[in-house]
């Protein structure tokens, strides 16, 4: 029962971060560096070993992969179209910076944490089932802000949970850097790269022909669309049958 205490107590920490914290600071990047780093600090000096993995390289394989196919079918298809391209150094490395902070905050305190107390406190499905409900959940700001439709806000809450369970099996079978590389690539590309998501800036700049909206999930970004979905899905078999071993 500590286990699971431990990990909604964290949970509750990032809840409150989130709620008093983010809408009092104008600058998103600054808003990440005071969120991640209390998160990253309250992980390290509560006695816990972190299973930090070998390698970066399975991680940024799977999100590299799986960010690309989705964007390579909406761009075969029409469904999106490249409309030019804004390069600045500058802004790229604020970008990077921002997406590392993201990731690392979020894989150390979700998997490396909450889903490991999880594990020990029940077992090692249900803990990644519960992880995953608490992930989309505290996201649910960011759905919301994106004033979608109904459907389009509950496809994008289930394909984030998706997205938790194949983090989740990355880090028991690689570990946490391979988690946040694979977190790391599947935001910065479809954010930073190509900004599939208004709200970010990016690199190439993309618009939407408008015509498939539930297809692509729009200005949102893939994980409000059915393309997104099935992605993952198919990932989350391959997965669930490749890593089998580790869910028992």
């Amino acid at each position: 029962m500590k286990h699971i205490i431990r990990s909604l107590l964290l949970y509750l920490l990032i809840l409150g971060l989130l709620t008093f914290n983010l809408p009092l600071v104008s600058d998103p990047i600054m808003s990440a560096y005071l969120l991640y780093i209390i998160l990253i600090l309250v992980v390290f000096y509560s006695g816990e070993k972190l299973l930090w993995g070998e390698s970066l390289v399975p991680g940024l394989l799977w999100g590299g992969v799986l960010m690309g196919t989705i964007i390579s079918l909406e761009l075969i298809t029409g469904w999106i179209k490249v409309e030019g391209f804004d390069f600045n150094i500058k802004l790229v490395v604020s970008l990077l910076i921002y997406q590392i902070l993201v990731s690392v905050g979020e894989e150390i305190s979700f998997r490396g944490y909450i889903l490991k107390n999880l594990i020990k406190g029940t077992n090692v499905k249900t803990g990644i089932i519960i992880t995953s409900f608490l992930f989309s959940f505290i996201h649910l700001p960011s759905i919301f802000y994106g004033s979608m439709d109904y459907s389009r806000d509950a496809l994008a809450l289930i394909v984030v949970g998706m997205l938790s369970v194949l983090f989740s099996l990355i880090y028991l079978n690689y570990g946490l850097l391979s988690a946040i590389s694979f977190h790391f690539v599947w935001n910065f590309l479809q954010y930073n790269v190509f900004n599939l998501n208004d709200s970010y800036q990016g690199i190439i700049k993309i618009s939407y022909t408008g015509q498939n909206l539930l297809l692509t999930g729009d200005n949102f970004g893939p994980e409000a669309g059915i393309l997104g979905f099935i992605v993952i899905f198919l990932a989350l078999i391959i997965f669930i049958k490749k890593f089998a071993k580790s869910l028992n």
